[in-house]
């Protein structure tokens, strides 16, 4: 078989989905040696990294306009994928959720979220040009829908009337390198380079609305008026606008933009705490990092964040910043219960692995293939 699978997000400082399909890419050819895995990028100013890939897997680098083959693919539905990387395809899988258009393949697509669909007015470009308008079409002719959460398998249930045996609920995994201790020297060299300081309050993420940044940076200013010696809060992601004064940010809150993984590896293991305040979330991959890393979290009650963390972590109310602060207080004041974190952070990580996550995906390739 042919698969055609879109490795764009994963192009330049991948994130959350960036890491997803990267995951995948990395894993499925060497699941499936007998099959040809055609992994598709496209850029007029950046080229895929240099890698080694299994003798199945083509990278297919092309030099196009991403806007303009976005809003092709979206709104036109050309050109067939299959003309691109020249081949013939049977199953096209699209790391969102829209269809990428193919001749003859299956389609599937994956639901991270559906929070642009409830709330189209927090998001930007094309975001809310195409997903909010076209997902409900597209995900009813996908012949596969791939959800990373049973939250968002409920929405997409509720709100796109999925058919429940459509949906295939594929939790994430997470990088082997939070799972890796890091030496004091190596964390200690990162702090350095970075102008960062030990035990600080942490925050990974983008500075999207649904992110919930200022709720957060109003919880930390507030707490920071009644506890003149509180920790700092970095902000990993978003960028120098956030690390100045006024009335969403103060002194005390750094932003470091885009860092690589073992810098975030480095910050976890020298934090008190990491903070996601989301007011929603698909599945949250710095919650389960953290957790596999060995940090406490503190992160919003609902969505898909307090399925993924359980009763490992602590869980507050997005939009209360007094429940915000709360939740952080608990963690820097109460050491048994950051002990209590660890401990089940640790063992709750255990559940997500991208190994398991790429065979079980695999597996619904298979299955739509032969429907």
């Amino acid at each position: 078989m042919n698969f055609g699978l879109d490795i764009r997000p994963s192009l330049s400082k991948p994130t959350g989905v960036g890491s997803y399909v990267m995951a995948l890419a990395q894993r499925l050819p060497e699941l499936a040696p007998g099959d040809r895995f055609f992994l598709f990028s496209a850029s007029l100013k950046e080229r895929y990294p240099q890698r080694t890939w299994p003798p199945n897997a083509v990278l297919v680098d092309r030099h196009l306009p991403v806007r303009a083959l976005n809003y092709a693919w979206n709104r036109l539905e050309w050109p067939p994928m299959d003309r691109i990387v020249r081949a013939p395809l049977d199953l096209v899988h699209s790391p969102h959720p829209l269809l990428i258009p193919a001749r003859k393949a299956k389609h599937i697509v994956t639901l991270h979220d559906l929070f642009f669909l409830k709330h189209p007015d927090m998001t930007e470009a094309e975001i809310r040009r195409d997903y909010a308008p076209l997902v409900r079409d597209h995900v009813r002719r996908a012949d596969g829908v791939i959800c990373v959460s049973e939250h968002t398998a409920s929405e997409a249930r509720l709100l796109l009337d999925v058919p429940p045996g459509k949906i295939a609920v594929i939790p994430n995994g997470i990088d082997p390198a939070y799972r890796l201790p890091i030496s004091d020297e190596a964390a200690a060299a990162v702090l350095a380079r970075r102008g960062l300081p030990r035990g600080a309050i942490l925050y990974i993420g983008t500075d999207e609305k649904r992110k919930n940044l200022v709720n957060l940076a109003m919880a930390y200013i507030g707490l920071a008026g009644r506890r003149p010696r509180l920790p700092p809060l970095v902000l990993v992601g978003p960028g120098p606008e956030w690390a100045q004064g006024g009335t969403i940010s103060g002194p005390q809150i750094r932003a470091t933009g885009y860092l690589e993984t073992r810098e975030i590896r480095a910050l976890m293991a020298t934090s008190a705490a990491l903070v996601l305040p989301s007011l929603e979330e698909g599945f949250g991959l710095p919650v389960v990092e953290a957790m596999a890393a060995g940090l406490p979290v503190v992160c919003s009650r609902g969505s898909a964040l307090e399925e993924v963390a359980g009763d490992a972590a602590t869980l507050v109310n997005p939009l209360d910043t007094r429940s915000i602060a709360g939740g952080i207080e608990k963690i820097l004041d109460d050491p048994a219960r950051r002990e209590t974190q660890r401990r089940l952070g640790l063992e709750r990580s255990r559940a997500f692995d991208w190994d398991i996550a790429a065979a079980r995906t695999l597996e619904f390739y298979r299955r739509v293939l032969s429907a």
